[in-house]
């Protein structure tokens, strides 16, 4: 969804639903925005008017979906490692693995998260 800063306040273009909305400040064009889609989640491009911010902006959605990626790919590795018989103590695997022993306690006893997170 395209969102440009125009005069005194924001537009937002849905193309897709032939949709436009204004308003004065950003979270309330937010707010309408995902009241209209049904979501909390919108996947904004911005043009605030300053080229620079535009391309931080577009830098900074990138690098945190690419985290993003990178975390699901640590969860399913750290699964696999668990279920491993020879990684240890539930406290040698949590410095293996970077977590706390409780952590480590909680997943054994819990159950470990599948590919989506949950339990």
């Amino acid at each position: 969804m395209l969102v440009i800063r125009e005069g005194g306040g924001w537009l937002a273009e849905v193309a897709a639903l032939g949709v436009v909305r204004r308003a004065r400040c950003l979270v309330t064009l937010d707010h309408q925005m995902r009241d209209l889609l049904g979501t909390n989640s919108v996947d904004y491009q911005f043009q605030t008017g300053d080229a620079e911010l535009d391309r931080l902006l577009m830098q900074i959605r990138s690098a945190k979906g690419a985290a993003g990626r990178y975390e699901e790919r640590a969860r399913r590795l750290t699964r696999r490692a668990l279920l491993l018989p020879s990684g240890g103590s539930g406290r040698d695997l949590a410095v293996l693995l970077g977590l706390s022993h409780q952590r480590v306690h909680q997943l054994m006893r819990h159950g470990l998260p599948n590919a989506e997170g949950e339990a």
